[in-house]
């Protein structure tokens, strides 16, 4: 007997019987006898069922009736047209499995699953259908009918992988038996090893059952397979990342070669596939190879003819993105631009434009295109934030603070939006603005998200109090981040430094500033918070050691002088008498920002020089 299991049954059947099913189930109600009239049944109607009295019609039929113009003898029906008993099971198995269709189609589960059942008990070697039922069966939490209808298939179609495939995952996983689950899973990979599902099966079960060991093994049987479909290496290779890969994408070098090899191959047998192209680029990109995808994904776009359903301008992103990871940023703004000539509106590539320059430190273009951007389309709360923070960063306050009023309105229950309000109020000198805005994101985030109420929080806090001069609160908001996270060199450092340039709690400042340097010895802001706190202290010799070690760091880290370092250095060579040596970094420091104490400094030791007032004496070495 055939079966009707092959997918082009599926697709027929469903087609002509969909159509012709009623038609043909209707036509029994009208079949006549062999050979006997629509004539001769009109003449037995009218003879046996008028009534008495009734005068029969005129015309001898009914115009409903149609006769039979060359009425025939009955005659048997020939031996070679009788069904066979093996043929007449499949009609039979047909004209269910039709029903079943039918019945889904109108989304009747029920008639669904006993049309199926019906087809499965005349015809079990049907694997689709039998699959197909089994797993209908373990949604309604009946995993057992399922099993039951996967056995009888197998055992009526011994050769077929699939059902013992998903066999073994009803045992594993549904039932709980991941034994019994194994020994199917292993079955199906005997009869069928090329077949990627069954490899699937029995590597999840490995898996799920910490064999991590086998797993390993069955891979590289896989890797061995002279499969000639790039389809299966993909998720061979798919399933070697999620082995081998780890978080942040790294793996052991003999990991990563083979991983390597696998995608490679399937690059080679897809040819000009775009999606297997795609793919195995990402997998470059993942495993943090970017120089390696960049050929496949130039491959790509350079036969847009055989892309298929991939978007090239995505491709693109990414092409852009690996340029910019290994430094060819003008490469990257050839493809976002041309991204942008074919499509303007695309939000997206605005995006990874301003990355761009925002990485090549050219803010005004970052600025530019994130603004574009936002235009584009301001649903995102991120585009917000990372625009105001930009525009904090290129000292347009007053411009980040629109920013972030506009976005609180657009998203008034998020207190992140509030704090950076908050911030961008802070840095425009807004003070009691600002800190009503750190009290409202205080007190939003205990209400939805208190995990944003950490040590960072209340030292962004504490020092937007310090700019406001609310000394006092600001203390006590970086004790509360200290409380929080005591060993965080930047918070010792913000309140030691604070103390120190008032003059106040000298012994304690010093303490948290050494603790800082403790944390991270060479971080330029706290060796100057150090030389400060010495300065302070009247020891301007140890102070002048510690600035210049901070300017030197500051350099090194930044490729540039800071300000308030450099003045501070001028501080204590005019407190050590050197008057020219402080005229020169109160200059530098006047150059790089604008400061009123610092220019006021500068004048007075101008008129001093000039006045021929001798300078202050060195102070006595203790």
């Amino acid at each position: 007997m055939k079966s009707i299991r092959s997918i082009w049954a599926l697709q027929r059947y469903r087609t002509f019987f969909t159509a012709n099913l009623a038609l043909l189930l209707a036509l029994p109600l009208f079949a006549e006898p062999a050979g006997k009239s629509l004539v001769a049944r009109k003449n037995a109607k009218t003879s046996s069922t008028a009534p008495s009295g009734t005068v029969p019609s005129t015309s001898g039929y009914d115009p409903h009736d149609f006769a039979d113009a060359f009425p025939s003898a009955p005659h048997p029906v020939a031996p070679d047209l009788l069904l066979k008993k093996d043929d007449e099971r499949k009609a039979e198995a047909l004209a269910a499995f039709s029903q079943g269709l039918l019945a889904e189609d109108n989304a009747d589960q029920e008639k669904m699953i006993d049309a199926y059942k019906k087809t499965l008990a005349l015809d079990p070697t049907y694997a689709e259908l039998a699959v197909k039922l089994a797993y209908e069966l373990s949604r309604r939490n009946d995993p057992t009918g399922g099993v039951q209808i996967l056995k009888d298939t197998i055992k009526a179609a011994p050769k077929e992988a699939v059902p013992y495939i998903y066999l073994s995952q009803l045992y594993a996983k549904d039932l709980n038996k991941p034994d019994i689950g194994l020994k199917y899973a292993e079955q199906a990979l005997a009869l069928a090893p090329d077949n990627f599902a069954a490899y699937l099966a029995v590597y999840e079960i490995d898996m799920a059952t910490g064999q991590s060991k086998k797993a390993e093994q069955l891979l590289d049987r896989a890797a061995k397979s002279e499969h000639g479909d790039a389809k299966y290496w993909v998720q061979l290779g798919d399933l070697c990342t999620r082995l081998y890969l780890k978080e942040d994408g790294s793996s052991e070098p003999a990991q990563l070669q083979k991983m390597n090899a696998i995608y490679r191959k399937a690059a080679n047998l897809a040819k000009e596939d775009a999606t297997t192209l795609t793919k195995v680029g990402d997998y470059f990109v993942l495993s943090k190879q970017t120089k390696d995808a960049i050929p496949y994904y130039r491959q790509i776009l350079d036969n847009p003819q055989n892309a298929g359903d991939v978007p090239l301008n995505n491709v693109r992103d990414k092409l852009a993105r690996c340029y910019l990871v290994v430094g060819q940023r003008n490469d990257a703004v050839k493809y976002l631009e041309d991204i942008i000539k074919d499509s303007p509106l695309r939000f997206e590539t605005y995006e990874l434009l301003g990355e761009l320059y925002e990485a090549n430190d050219d803010l005004e273009k970052a600025l530019a295109n994130y603004e574009h951007s936002l235009l584009l389309d301001a649903s995102e709360p991120r585009n917000h934030l990372r625009l105001a923070e930009l525009l904090m960063r290129a000292k347009r306050y007053d411009r980040a603070v629109e920013i972030m009023q506009a976005a609180r309105k657009k998203f008034p229950d998020m207190p992140s939006i509030t704090l950076s309000l908050a911030l961008a109020l802070s840095q425009a000198k807004r003070h009691p603005e600002a800190m009503a805005a750190f009290s409202d994101a205080q007190a939003e985030a205990e209400v939805s998200r208190e995990e944003m109420l950490n040590a960072q929080f209340y030292l962004l806090y504490g020092e937007a109090a310090e700019q406001a001069g609310l000394i006092e609160k600001a203390a006590e908001l970086i004790k509360q981040s200290l409380e929080m996270e005591p060993n965080s060199a930047e918070a010792c450092n913000y309140l030691g430094y604070m103390w120190v340039d008032r003059g106040e709690h000298l012994d304690e400042a010093g303490d948290l500033i050494k603790k800082a340097l403790s944390l991270d010895p060479d971080k330029g802001e706290y060796l100057d918070s150090l030389g400060w706190y010495y300065f302070k202290k009247g020891e301007p010799e140890r102070a002048l050691t510690e600035l210049l070690r901070a300017q030197e760091s500051i350099l090194r880290e930044t490729k540039k002088d800071d300000a308030t370092v450099l003045e501070h250095i001028g501080d204590t060579y005019s407190k050590l008498g050197k008057t020219a040596e402080a005229l020169n970094y109160w200059q530098k420091s006047l150059t790089l920002e604008e400061n009123k104490k610092v220019s006021e400094k500068i004048e007075n030791a101008k008129q001093k020089v000039t006045s021929g007032t001798p300078p202050l004496p060195a102070p006595p070495k203790p």
